[in-house]
């Protein structure tokens, strides 16, 4: 009995002391707008200088597909930028990087397709200067003519989706398409089916003209008969 008696007293202390100790004080939000802010600031200014290589016109002929290349380098790295010299068709842009880098190339008319290379992923990682990082992209078209490619950069957050640099405004990539032998005989063949079909309608309208005619006239003429039949009635 004492035993149980003792095991209560106990435990009754353990509740008291519990219910006396002091709350602490609640974590901070994480959704605070201020230190939302502050943070976006600091991420900011942790970014570096970086030069975006890319050509502002490309050329392929219709339904075959070209390759378009840029490459995105933190400045700072000598020993890379010695190893990598600028080719004279190339041109350049400044734009803020470290940490995920993101590109984006998209079509601005329905008769072009544009589909990121196999090995080269949407968004890469620039750590340090010296740091490199390549998008490719296949381009194909199904008509010839001449079109426009909307060039895009970002450089992300971490690993959010949240901006801390874009490319503004998006680089205007001009995309030349020439016709070949092959399409011109597809779409003259094309032309001529739908011609072919055109005709045929025709043909059928034709044959069917002269019976629609006759029946349309007798028609017409039943019609004035019995009209006149109503009239001869009146008088």
């Amino acid at each position: 009995m004492l035993g149980l008696l003792g095991v209560l007293t106990v435990l009754g202390a353990l509740a008291l002391a519990a219910l006396t100790r002091p709350l602490s004080a609640p974590p901070p939000r994480p959704d605070d707008q201020a230190s939302f802010q502050a943070d976006v600031i600091d991420d900011r200014k942790q970014l570096f200088a970086g030069r975006l290589t890319y050509e502002s016109h490309m050329s392929t002929s219709v339904d075959d597909s070209a390759t378009y290349m840029i490459s995105l380098t933190a400045l700072g790295g000598k020993e890379m930028d010695a190893k990598k010299p600028l080719q004279p068709a190339k041109e350049t842009r400044d734009f803020q990087v470290g940490g995920v880098e993101g590109a984006k190339l998209t079509p601005t008319s329905r008769k072009v397709k544009v589909d990121p290379l196999a090995d080269a992923k949407s968004k890469q990682i620039i750590a340090e200067p010296g740091d490199s990082a390549d998008w490719l992209w296949s381009v194909t078209a199904s008509e010839p003519g001449d079109y426009e490619l909307m060039l895009t950069l970002t450089t992300y957050q971490r690993d959010s989706d949240r901006a801390l640099a874009t490319l503004t405004p998006p680089i205007t990539v001009h995309l030349s398409v020439s016709d070949t032998w092959p399409h011109r005989i597809d779409s003259m063949r094309t032309s001529l089916i739908a011609w072919g079909s055109v005709a045929v309608a025709l043909t059928a309208l034709f044959a069917f003209r002269t019976p629609l005619a006759t029946f349309a006239r007798t028609r017409r003429d039943t019609w004035r008969e019995q009209r006149n039949r109503g009239k001869d009635g009146y008088l």
